[in-house]
């Protein structure tokens, strides 16, 4: 009841057996990131001077924009998150009927280092060959390797080249 009031996705976390140190809290994304906004109270200006409430929003936001993606896949991927006790995450992991593995880490951020890739590291070693791809999606304008299947993109990527 309370999702669908407030228009909330629940996102269960991903794991595999041999992940044993993992947060297995479920969480939360509101579905329109500008309702969130005002709800928060978070205005153009008041990001312009505090940067803070952005990258939850962002992740909102971009957590909305995949969910209807994946609705254009003739078999919709399950979608997770992930965070381990040593505070490494994903932000959303992709499963396919296949249990093909896709991680995207959102940063708020204009660039990107190796640190922003912990996460989807951990992940492509447990899920191995099932490891398609890791990205961190930033506010960038360049696809940049940063490893064995691993890129930063542009969040423009989302909706083509």
């Amino acid at each position: 009841m309370f999702e669908q009031l407030f228009l909330v996705r629940r996102i269960e976390p991903w794991f595999r057996n041999q992940l044993k140190r993992l947060v297995k809290t479920p969480k939360l994304h509101f579905l329109d990131s500008g309702l969130l906004a005002a709800m928060l109270g978070v205005a153009p200006d008041r990001i312009a001077t505090n940067r803070s409430p952005f990258g939850p929003l962002l992740e909102t936001f971009v957590v909305s924009e995949v969910l209807k993606l994946a609705t254009w896949c003739e078999t919709a991927p399950a979608l997770y998150h992930y965070r381990d006790k040593d505070q490494d995450e994903v932000d959303i992991v992709l499963e396919d009927n296949t249990g093909a593995i896709v991680g995207i880490e959102i940063k708020a951020a204009a660039t990107v280092t190796n640190a922003d890739f912990k996460g989807l590291r951990k992940i492509g070693q447990v899920a191995s060959d099932a490891f398609r791809i890791g990205l961190v999606l930033y506010d960038g304008d360049k696809i940049l390797p940063f490893g064995d299947r691993l890129y930063a993109a542009p969040i423009s990527c989302l909706w083509g080249p």
